[in-house]
């Protein structure tokens, strides 16, 4: 069979015919995975000769976090990515226009699939139904993927991705001045935390907490979503679960939740002695704002800048100790400097904070070292010195002058006062910031301490949990409308958890859906095998037909469903 011969029989097996149901998805889906499937999967697969519901039985969606995001602005309207209309396109279904909190119900409840969730199945329209299974199970196995196939900091940004296409929304680009990550339907912003059971840290800069609360256009308010995932086992066996955590920061509750939160986050609400004395009229003596630290993300830019230039002074060491696979890039993945949360002591400022030898160690030997090193081994590579090296160079450049002392000298002064203990001034400026009019309250925000030394705020797992508690009589509009605990929900994930679900889907739904994706599956893969192998093995190509003619019957059959 020469290629002509390929193309016109694929094209005779694809081509609509009438009464068909549309396969416009199945072919963009095609047009994805041979873009984008790895070199390993081109591997001759037969058919099924019996339908079994399984973890491939679910439509796979390549995970593309810069995909998802992407939105192209033609004729003046934004319009979404390939990708990012495939991925909406299967989440659909998921209680459209609900609420986050309605949304992870449903998905937990579906994931139970108990006796009351199998019967909403049997009845009804079965190509709803179809698609409402589908949408779920596509949920579920991406989010799987997002957590168990990439590093922390890669699942950070896809999953950003991922909630922002759920919740009909998009990211927020870096840079924007903005704790925001992504907002949602209703433009909503939204700072997302995804960390380890028990780990979990909700902070940031308080600069920019303090602009997002300022802005009408957010209406005054930061929504923080946090999720932690307590997960087992390795690679694609891991399973476990994610806790969803969400509350509202906005003008009335942020002062009593900051005085509660962790020890050098408090000083961030500290007003000015001079401020409280006028009633906000005057701020003589208080220094401007401090010209704000760079961001996370150019700070990691200038600190590898400075490493790669470090690292081809010692090239040839550098690869011998790392058994000759030194990969810089993987370093950098492993690193994380920007985002990593165990690579920096303190508040984790970078440019500021000292970096963590445990951290560092863990990334050097996740990367490019030997894992069996000891602590001291890896200290005495010119690889680890390399780091430590750039990073006080970086740090050098930010350093505090003299002219940077003299200033918090003054600071001192105008906020740390007469004799007060930090207990006495946090009260006196909470109880003043809590009786002024929203008008002051957003004035108290620009001469706050943590604004005009650019702090940083931080609450701690157990904080987040009481964070009802911690605003205590400000807690009205803490939470979203309908939501009435900090905790929204918890879901299960893992390729072996999901098995249970197919196992309650498998009596209850049309199989040929499930055999149309196998089928794509095999179409796809025979594809790439003979294209790869020069269009010399017809067995490849007699295979995707054959899952050709499969999908084109299984599609028929479901369109005639209920005719």
């Amino acid at each position: 069979m020469n290629k002509q011969e390929w193309d016109n029989s694929l094209m005779e097996h694809f081509a609509p015919k009438k009464g068909e149901l549309s396969l416009e998805l199945l072919m963009e889906m095609v047009a994805e995975v041979m873009e984008t499937a790895p070199e390993n999967v081109l591997t001759e697969e037969a058919l099924p000769s019996a339908m079994t519901l399984n973890w491939n039985s679910i439509p796979n969606i390549p995970i593309s976090e810069i995909g998802w995001s992407a939105m192209e602005t033609k004729d003046g309207v934004e319009v979404p990515s390939a990708q990012r209309s495939q991925l909406a396109q299967f989440l659909s279904g998921i209680e459209k226009g609900k609420d986050l909190s309605v949304k992870i119900e449903a998905l937990s409840n579906f994931y139970k699939m108990d006796e009351s969730v199998r019967a909403s199945f049997e009845g009804g329209d079965m190509k709803q139904n179809i698609a409402k299974a589908m949408s779920y199970l596509v949920f579920f196995k991406t989010l799987t993927q997002i957590l168990t196939q990439f590093n922390a900091s890669s699942a950070g940004f896809s999953f950003e991705s991922f909630l922002g296409v759920l919740l009909g929304g998009k990211q927020v680009p870096t840079g924007e001045g903005t704790i925001a990550d992504l907002t949602d339907e209703t433009g909503v912003p939204i700072s997302l935390k995804l960390y380890k059971e028990g780990n979990l840290e909700v902070g940031g800069s308080f600069t920019d907490l303090s602009r997002d609360l300022r802005k009408p256009e957010f209406k005054n308010t930061m929504q923080y979503i946090a999720v932690t995932k307590t997960l087992s086992g390795e690679g694609m066996d891991q399973q476990g679960t994610l806790d969803w955590y969400r509350f509202n920061f906005n003008l009335e509750n942020v002062y009593n939740i900051i005085a509660k939160s962790s020890k050098e986050s408090r000083k961030n609400i500290l007003l000015p002695k001079v401020f409280i004395a006028t009633n906000g009229e005057s701020v003589e003596g208080v220094p401007e704002k401090a010209a704000s630290i760079p961001s996370a993300e150019e700070m990691e830019n200038e600190f590898y800048d400075i490493l790669t230039s470090i690292i081809a002074e010692n090239e040839e060491i550098i690869s011998q100790q790392s058994g000759g696979n030194f990969n810089l890039e993987d370093l950098k993945q492993s690193l994380d400097f920007a985002k990593s949360e165990t690579l920096f002591v303190g508040n984790k400022i970078r440019g500021k904070d000292n970096m963590a030898v445990k951290g560092v160690i863990q990334s050097l030997k996740a990367s490019v070292l030997d894992t069996e090193l000891s602590r001291d081994q890896v200290k005495a590579t010119a690889i680890y010195k390399a780091i430590v090296k750039a990073y006080g160079i970086l740090a050098g450049r930010y350093k505090r002058d003299e002219q940077k002392a003299r200033r918090q000298e003054t600071l001192n002064e105008m906020y740390f006062y007469d004799g007060l203990s930090e207990e006495e001034l946090l009260e006196r400026s909470m109880t003043f910031y809590n009786a002024a009019s929203p008008e002051l309250k957003i004035r108290c925000l620009e001469y706050a301490y943590g604004y005009i030394s650019n702090g940083h705020f931080n609450l701690t797992q157990g904080m987040v949990q009481k964070i009802s508690v911690l605003a205590g009589d400000k807690a009205a509009q803490l939470f979203p409308e309908g939501q009435s605990q900090v905790r929204i929900g918890q879901l299960e994930i893992g390729a072996s958890n999901i098995q249970q679900v197919l196992n309650g889907l498998s009596g209850v739904l049309n199989q040929n859906i499930f055999q149309i994706f196998e089928s794509l599956k095999v179409l796809t893969t025979n594809i790439q095998g003979y294209f790869a192998g020069g269009l010399n093995d017809d067995s490849k190509a007699k295979t995707a037909i054959t899952a050709a003619e499969e999908i084109e019957t299984k599609t028929a059959d479901i369109a005639d469903v209920e005719k």
